[in-house]
């Protein structure tokens, strides 16, 4: 470790050392390929710090090279994410490298130039894309159609310095037209640059390593880096009714008549309900449904039987005592909560919350903090939210229907 990290500058090196007890195989790895200029490709599960890996070596050459005195020239890092939601957690996760290594240089009488980050992709206004023409961030984080929209206009001389290009959750890609569209775009960025840039792929889950790196280097060689990680299952075939034959009603449990009308021949009565048990039964949860229809439904009868739990007075709520559900998040204003097709009703218990490509920027973003920093126990998500995503510690994953 102590060799990998003495290519850091000292500032670098010194946060990453006071921030973290040491480093990830992943992250040894990634930095022993991308120190040396060639393409990587980085496989390693969640959580094992792969971005961070990423970002620090490029947040460390941004910070004790000069940039060049052409302004077209001031971008220099790419992020490209298959998702825009998953471009906002980046971008607000590299907060933290970034303040805690200017700080660290500042302390150690080091030179610290201000790295700035900016973001486009299809959520960004047009007023935003002007200022981003105008003055062009360090690190750009978009997409792969918001790339092929900048190289397509005037802004693709605001790429001309690009040095780096992450591209993350590159499984999403490798084997669609989505990819093929981007791997042409990446040639074309490359023949806009006095030299092509450094690729570095980023993904949990990958197959087959070769033909990905294939895809992710086009014609130049890619250093492949995925370190062994051991997996365990823990598999649970869970049937909500006894006889799938006698759906009947839904299930007549303490408090949860008023929240369970009948409904005879459904098995949804007892899905609705047994998810609401898990979600008590856990932290965080998120739940994923396969149409914003369904997590809209979804999430309003998740909210409904709640609500009629807590108001018939359950003395405990998968351990939570019926004086601590007073504090439960609750609608107030006197109108429908938005995003949750008008299922919720003024001042109804607020369990769960709705997240697909139809909720806007701004409460896609309140609703991921707020799942990541428990104000909220469940999200109900279509494609729009996935596990690449920073959510902090999540207890449950439940997929509705089959993927």
């Amino acid at each position: 470790m102590a060799s990998v990290l003495s290519r850091f500058s000292p500032a670098t090196r010194e946060w990453f050392e006071g921030a973290f007890a040491a480093a990830t195989p992943a992250q040894l790895g990634a930095w022993e390929a991308i120190s040396t200029g060639q393409h990587a490709l980085v496989v390693a599960p969640t959580g094992s710090g792969k971005t961070l890996a990423s970002f620090l070596w490029a947040i460390d050459r941004l910070a004790t090279t000069p940039p060049s005195e052409d302004p077209r020239k001031r971008t220099r890092v790419l992020y490209i994410s298959p998702l825009k939601a998953l471009g906002v957690d980046v971008e607000r996760n590299l907060r933290a490298p970034l303040v805690g290594v200017t700080q660290t240089a500042r302390r150690l009488g080091l030179a610290a130039p201000e790295v700035t980050v900016g973001v486009r992709s299809g959520d960004t206004s047009t007023q935003d894309r002007r200022l981003l023409a105008r003055t062009p961030p360090d690190i750009l984080i978009t997409t792969p159609e918001s790339l092929y929209l900048m190289l397509t206009s005037a802004a693709r001389e605001t790429l001309l310095g690009v040095e780096t290009i992450i591209i993350d959750e590159v499984h999403a890609v490798a084997a669609t037209k989505r990819g093929a569209h981007l791997a042409v775009s990446l040639e074309r960025l490359d023949e806009l640059l006095d030299k092509p840039a450094q690729r570095i792929g980023l993904s949990a889950t990958v197959r087959p390593l070769d033909e990905v790196a294939r895809f992710l280097g086009g014609s130049a060689p890619v250093t492949i880096v995925a370190p062994p990680a051991a997996k365990t299952f823990d598999l649970h075939v869970v049937v909500p009714v006894d006889d799938m034959t006698e759906l009947g009603t839904a299930p007549m449990r303490e408090g949860s008549s008023a929240a369970a009308p009948e409904r005879t021949g459904s098995i949804w009565p007892h899905v609705e309900e047994g998810i609401v048990d898990l979600i008590l039964d856990h932290r965080s949860t998120i739940v994923f449904a396969n149409s914003r229809r369904l997590a809209e439904r979804l999430t309003g009868r998740l909210n409904e039987i709640y609500d009629a739990r807590l108001e018939l007075g359950a003395e405990a709520i998968s351990g939570l005592r019926r004086d601590a559900s007073a504090e439960a998040p609750r609608v107030s204003g006197g109108a429908a909560m938005p995003g949750q097709s008008g299922t919720l009703l003024p001042t109804q218990a607020l369990l769960a919350r709705a997240h697909h490509g139809s909720v806007s920027k701004e409460q896609r973003a309140i609703i991921e903090d707020d799942l990541k920093s428990g104000v909220l126990r469940c999200v109900v998500a279509t494609s729009s939210l996935e596990l690449g995503i920073d959510m902090g510690a999540v207890d449950l994953v439940i997929q509705v229907e089959s993927p």
